[in-house]
């Protein structure tokens, strides 16, 4: 009989403690690991965005001519025209940017929203 109790004991702890482990590897995938993957998958996304839009050539040559047209009408002409282009990719950085921490956020809180709906 004594015996028996020490085996329901040890199977009752080994479950909570198998429950514990699992519960907290279940966090670590889910708020660390997701964080890294997310965060990797962010940057390659900007890095994909910024090469289409150019923010880092238009930031280099700001004073460089547009169309290698060295005279004073072109500089006229280069630099409204990269400080347009500059502007409307910081925006677009910026939204994408915010469109991932609001995505982030969602992931991070929907647990909570569905253990207060539970």
């Amino acid at each position: 009989m004594e015996k028996n109790l020490i085996i329901r004991n040890s199977s009752v702890v080994y479950f909570f403690s198998r429950l514990y482990f699992y519960f907290k590897d279940f966090l670590n995938f889910y708020f660390v690991s997701s964080f890294r993957y997310l965060l990797n998958f962010y940057k390659e996304a900007l890095r994909g965005v910024e090469k289409n839009i150019g923010l880092v050539v238009h930031l280099r040559y700001f004073f460089v001519p547009l169309w290698q047209v060295y005279s004073f009408l072109s500089y006229l002409l280069s630099i409204p025209i990269r400080l347009i282009r500059i502007i409307i990719s910081l925006v677009l950085i910026i939204i994408f940017t915010a469109l991932f921490i609001f995505l982030y956020g969602l992931w991070l809180f929907w647990p909570l929203y569905l253990i207060y709906w539970i």
